[in-house]
């Protein structure tokens, strides 16, 4: 009994003493579109736009902003480089408020050397090149009941660490992404 009391206090004491600054939730984007690029020359797709939106607030009163972020992609080969993820906050205003503020964005996965998930979209591919398109636009709910293994194999496991700037500190904080 003794040692479930200790524990107790040790994880009170540890949650009150690392009190953080920003809370933050992945909230559902299935509404939002992913968007399917052609490629210049037309020969393949080239990429994939997988929407992605945050909540976040700040936790104490203190000037906070959100800075940037760095996506980590699980498949590396799918990786579009620094620029491949960006959020935005929805009155453009970077400053966090005591309550929560949605930030939306995507991440962008460069597919053009990809066999598979360019055949698993070769339907989505004609229809562009009949229709003399260069996007396609699905919401993520569709593509996730159509192409769920896509997200499951080539998606799962990406992360991304949140950038905040508190002063002249930057404050990091690492996430996993839930499709």
């Amino acid at each position: 009994m003794k040692v479930y009391i200790i524990i107790f206090l040790m994880f009170l004491a540890g949650c009150t003493s690392n009190r953080e600054a920003v809370t933050i939730k992945q909230v559902s984007s299935m509404e939002k579109p992913v968007i399917i690029r052609i490629s210049e020359d037309r020969a393949a797709i080239h990429s994939i736009l997988y929407p992605l939106s945050y909540e976040i607030k700040k936790d104490i009163n203190e000037e906070i902003y959100y800075f940037d972020n760095t996506f980590v992609f699980h498949n590396f080969n799918l990786s579009s480089g620094t620029g491949g993820c960006y959020l935005v906050a929805q009155d453009n205003n970077k400053r966090l408020s005591l309550s929560c503020k949605r930030f939306d964005g995507v991440i962008k996965y460069i597919i053009e050397e990809n066999d598979t998930i360019n055949g698993l979209l070769h339907d989505y591919y004609e229809e562009m090149r009949k229709d003399k398109k260069d996007t396609i636009h699905i919401t993520a709910k569709d593509f996730k009941n159509q192409f769920g293994d896509i997200v499951d194999k080539y998606f799962d496991g990406d992360s991304i660490v949140l950038h905040f700037k508190k002063g002249h500190n930057l404050y990091n904080v690492p996430l996993e992404v839930s499709y």
